[in-house]
């Protein structure tokens, strides 16, 4: 059988019926492609309506935040606020509250009960502190941001009280930070935890 030319096989194709669609029939269709509940308007009309829940959910986050950290005494992570204007900022894990005494100092209290504080002192002044203490022991920390000096202090008072001393060094200022806690009123345990949120905003 001999192959067919081209303009046998154009003449072939021509002769093949042709369905067509006539304008009433193309509207039809346009209207079925363009209707509010097809599949493709949805999702087109999903995506903004997702994001802007987004935005409206963190802006509610964000300002909820700013409204509980300036009504409340502690602020909602750190004791003092983490403010560039707070020289020292510290986490009180809900176990006291932070009464700010000056830019230079801060004491900790349970219950009304003094259970610490935060004093900055020159290397000279916590030497004269490690010599008036009890001293159990005095050892230096690894394993925290800064350099730290660390003694546990026994107090031959009435109660006979542990004092837990933190000396964190700045590194810029060269100045020591002092952290301590009263066994009585902040454990061991709470104290190792608290004290590692410590941060020094110089």
């Amino acid at each position: 059988m001999r192959p067919l030319t081209n303009e046998e096989i154009q003449k072939e194709l021509n002769a093949f019926p042709r369905l067509g669609l006539n304008h009433a029939a193309k509207e039809r269709i346009g209207v079925s492609l363009n209707r509010v509940d097809s599949p493709f308007v949805k999702r087109k009309n999903f995506f903004p309506a997702a994001l802007s829940f987004a935005v409206l959910a963190f802006l509610f986050i964000g300002i909820s935040t700013f409204v509980i950290n300036s009504i409340s005494d502690n602020s909602l992570f750190f004791g003092l606020g983490s403010a560039t204007e707070e020289k020292f900022s510290i986490d009180p894990m809900d176990k006291f509250t932070v009464e700010k005494i000056s830019s230079d100092e801060a004491e900790f209290y349970v219950d009304g009960i003094k259970a610490g504080g935060i004093e900055i002192m020159t290397e000279e002044e916590m030497h004269k502190n490690i010599a008036n203490q009890n001293v159990f022991e005095h050892t230096i920390l690894p394993g925290y941001q800064y350099p730290v000096k660390f003694t546990l202090d026994h107090q031959k008072t009435m109660g006979i009280t542990q004092i837990r001393h933190y000396f964190f060094l700045s590194e810029k200022s060269k100045l020591r930070y002092h952290v301590y806690f009263y066994w009585d009123q902040i454990d061991h345990s709470d104290a190792e935890k608290i004290v590692r949120t410590f941060r020094i905003n110089e």
